[in-house]
């Protein structure tokens, strides 16, 4: 009886044991993810306005971010961070008001841009800075940040198709380009996943596994081929396929024509905004932006592809080219190649509101003006 009790002590003790170890690991696992995981945003420096724990904090929360990629990819509903609200429809933000005739619904879709990486849900993403115009001016304007990073026009059609249409929108606003040059989807079937851990929903309460894969085995995996990689890149920055270029910009203009189309059949307002980068246009670059540009001539040709492709859209609403917007701009805008700081960010939501009110005119004088 006494060696059943002495196993059953053992069993026990061995149990809270593994439970402590466990615990440490993890415990272990999330402090190195916060203060030594990559976070692009530190690299910025003063770019970034925020203080050195909300930096690391934005990063951190990004990374424990759950994406769905079946059957495309999208954001995995009711996250909650400290820095990032992803609500029950799985979009960035608040939850959706109930839709009425007294609001007037605005979606913006796009990439990690429109997402607004880098930024927390209360600083200055471009839908969060064009919320507070147009709060100054009207009454029952929703602006809903329907940007998913990581996605191209391949992706942003179909969730507009699928899901944004659904909502009832009275207008839909596209901000894209720079991730259709960079992944190049051109005829893509609907993915699946190929990459179980994300998927997985344990990963916001485990992140062991999750730090292991990223910071010990991919690492080891990409030491392998850096000489290769290394080459493979510089040669397909330096060099332009034109037949690749011609059917990436094609694809574009093709998606986003759907989209007019499909917005216009369905009585709702559309608009295709063609984003800034540092990779095109005349922008005077400060010693920062010069240390991280970095010319890449097939981007920048399948870029004024896409651009050129745009001025034929039809059935939209707006077409713009903001490719351009920064070449008077001295300040520093660009954290890294892509992503905007709190200043660009603020300039893009000036000159959106500028263009889209008189097209939506109409559609909200119906709301009560703040004088």
């Amino acid at each position: 009886m006494s060696v059943q009790l002495s196993y059953k002590k053992q069993f026990t003790f061995g149990i809270i044991l593994l439970i402590i170890l466990i615990g440490s690991v993890e415990s272990g696992s999330r402090i190195y993810e916060f203060f030594f995981g990559y976070c692009g945003l530190q690299n910025a420096g003063t770019m970034i306005e925020y203080d050195y724990l909300l930096k690391r904090q934005i990063c951190y929360d990004q990374q424990n971010l759950v994406y769905v990629y079946e059957p495309i990819l999208t954001m995995s509903p009711n996250q909650h961070f400290k820095t990032i609200n992803i609500n029950n429809d799985g979009f960035r933000g608040d939850e959706l008001k109930n839709t009425n005739d007294q609001n007037f619904r605005i979606v913006l879709v796009g990439g990690s841009t429109i997402f607004g990486s880098g930024m927390s849900d209360d600083s200055q993403t471009i839908p969060y800075e064009l919320k507070k115009i147009f709060e100054k001016n009207y009454n029952d304007i929703e602006i809903i940040n329907a940007g998913i990073s990581m996605t191209t026009s391949f992706e942003e059609l179909y969730h507009i198709k699928n899901k944004i249409i659904e909502l009832n929108p009275d207008l839909i606003l596209v901000y894209n380009g720079a991730n259709d040059v960079e992944y190049k989807k051109i005829n893509p079937d609907i993915p699946t996943a190929n990459d179980e851990l994300k998927l997985k929903d344990f990963q916001k309460f485990f992140r062991t596994p999750v730090v292991i894969n990223r910071y010990i085995i991919e690492p080891l995996k990409s030491e392998q081929n850096d000489f290769n990689l290394i080459n493979e890149i510089n040669i397909k920055e330096n060099n332009i396929d034109n037949k690749l270029s011609d059917s990436v910009a094609l694809s574009w203009y093709e998606r986003m024509n759907e989209f007019c189309y499909v917005s216009t059949s369905k009585q709702i307002k559309s608009v295709v905004i063609i984003q800034p980068t540092l990779f095109h246009g005349e922008k005077p670059l400060t010693q920062y932006e010069q240390k991280i540009y970095q010319e890449n001539l097939f981007k920048i040709s399948t870029f004024e592809k896409i651009i050129d492709m745009s001025e034929n859209l039809e059935n939209c609403s707006l077409v713009l080219n903001f490719s351009d917007i920064f070449e008077n701009t001295t300040d520093g805008i660009y954290y890294d190649r892509v992503h905007l700081n709190n200043h660009g960010n603020k300039i893009i939501a000036s000159n959106i509101y500028e263009k889209i009110l008189p097209i939506i005119s109409s559609g909200i004088d119906k709301y009560i003006i703040l004088q």
